[in-house]
């Protein structure tokens, strides 16, 4: 295992099921770090372990689980995760109320994404919640 935080890997920020390489080399290193650091915060906030559904994804990764196009994750600057041992609405609300800077906080259907913003950038601290409409996926401002 390859550590980047206390409590997070590089194999589980980058695992995928597609069976596809996912490998974000040297040049997301950074990326992969500050994300790594801000989950820490919130795995500290809420006091449980972070199940991570999606971190890094490759290009293709991305396209074959729907991802869109300019997502977070091709950047490393992103995770999918489902706090163990508490509801993700209570989890959301926490996050969402927190000091912890992030620029995207959204609740989906059964996980939390949080992106992060790019390195020089100021994030945005948006908060969206995600519904399902006639069958596609709607954000709102939470």
């Amino acid at each position: 295992m390859t550590q980047i935080s206390p409590h997070f890997s590089l194999e589980e920020l980058t695992r995928t099921d597609t069976g596809l390489e996912n490998d974000p080399g040297m040049a997301l290193a950074g990326n992969m770090a500050r994300l790594a650091n801000t989950l820490e915060e919130v795995r500290e906030l809420l006091g449980v372990p972070l199940r991570i559904n999606s971190g890094f994804r490759s290009e293709e990764v991305n396209r074959r689980v729907g991802g869109v196009r300019n997502s977070a994750h091709l950047f490393a600057r992103a995770a999918d995760f489902v706090p163990v041992g508490m509801s993700i609405e209570e989890a959301f609300e926490s996050i969402k109320k927190s000091g912890i800077v992030w620029d995207q906080l959204i609740l989906e259907p059964t996980w939390i994404h949080l992106g992060i913003s790019c390195a020089r950038e100021k994030p945005r601290q948006q908060c969206l919640i995600a519904t399902m409409q006639g069958g596609k996926m709607a954000y709102s401002i939470a």
